[in-house]
């Protein structure tokens, strides 16, 4: 038997599972503009990618859909060279909405979107427009600022296009430009819906692919709180050698692991940031404990705390809130504690 795990790539079809509510929300919601939020590995590009799969196979859908992926763009010239190749890179798309490449080249990315919102339409069709990497908006930010009121414009066009956009919660910064003469950029997409770690169901179905025994199946789920990328990881590890205790502890000292917390956490803002460690350094704690570290109001704390819970990186507990998974967890008690010996 073939190993049916996939770590630390976008997964769709049959690989793909749960998030059943949130596809329904975009798919059959009221909303035009949704901004998913989640950690780095939660699966938005996953996401995205089933959405556009199960627009293609539904013959009674009335979206056109349309995966934009950001990274790397920087700057409005970036954006249209990555919208075009998204376009290119889409026969369905092109065969759905009779446009070509040529039709876009040359062409400022908020034309290249009215062009294509036009001819969606006179197709019949509504865009779904999938976008991903969405944080590349505060490079944009900085260097083509005036390029941002155009796209909103186009994204925010009313029931001609359902706008998707995936990100961290960095993204909110974009708000606290001032330098925009128009509304907000995010305006319309806040709140922002949270993709979550799995339900606890839908975490059973994806490990049972690996015919576990029951009690190994409910230590990887208790272990990774239901992290849709350390269960892949795990279980694929774990199909592997059919050894959960090695697999634990050689995946507790793996410096990719490692690595994946440190870039995760510093996508964090440094007021949630703030929040964590007093955990990992003193054990649970309440709301009224993190208020009084932290320093930070208690309406703004329980606010950052909300995001934080919804994106797996908290548990709430008895009224206590605790570090949200058990490698996150000895990650970041480590960091503590070398960053207090440094001091010492």
């Amino acid at each position: 038997m073939r190993n049916p795990f996939i770590a630390g790539s976008w997964v769709r079809g049959d690989n793909f599972f749960g998030r059943t509510a949130i596809l329904r929300e975009i798919l059959e919601g009221e909303r035009d503009a949704l901004w998913v939020a989640g950690a780095r590995r939660l699966g938005k590009t996953s996401l995205l990618k089933e959405l556009e799969q199960r627009v293609l196979q539904n013959a009674q859908t009335p979206f056109v859909a349309l995966y934009w992926d950001l990274q790397g763009s920087a700057d409005a010239r970036g954006l249209a060279d990555g919208l075009l190749g998204s376009v290119e890179d889409s026969e369905a798309f092109r065969r759905a909405t009779d446009i070509s490449g040529e039709d876009l080249e040359g062409h400022s990315v908020a034309d290249m979107l009215t062009t294509l919102l036009r001819r969606t339409v006179r197709s019949g069709w509504r865009l779904l427009l999938l976008v991903d990497e969405a944080e590349e908006f505060l490079t944009v930010a900085r260097t083509d600022p005036q390029a941002l009121p155009k796209l909103r414009k186009i994204f925010q066009k009313g029931s001609e296009v359902r706008t998707v956009i995936t990100a961290t919660r960095r993204l909110a910064q974009l708000d606290e430009r001032t330098d925009f003469a128009t509304s907000p950029f995010l305006q319309g997409f806040i709140p922002p819906s949270y993709l979550t770690p799995l339900e606890t169901e839908e975490a059973r179905a994806l490990l049972a692919r690996g015919k576990f025994a029951a009690d190994e199946v409910e230590t990887v789920m208790q272990r990774t709180a239901n992290h849709p990328f350390l269960l892949q990881l795990i279980a694929s590890r774990l199909f592997e050698s059919r050894d959960l205790v090695l697999t634990l502890d050689q995946l507790a000292a793996d410096e990719m692991v490692a690595n994946f917390f440190s870039v995760d956490f510093q996508t964090l803002d440094v007021r949630e940031r703030a929040l964590l460690e007093p955990l990992a350094r003193d054990g649970a704690q309440s709301l009224d404990d993190l208020t009084q570290t932290s320093e930070l109001p208690r309406e703004t704390a329980e606010t950052l705390l909300f995001g934080l819970r919804m994106m797996g990186y908290l548990a709430l507990e008895s009224g206590r809130y605790r570090l949200g998974n058990w490698f996150f967890d000895r990650w970041l008690r480590r960091v503590v504690s070398e960053r207090a010996e440094a001091k010492a």
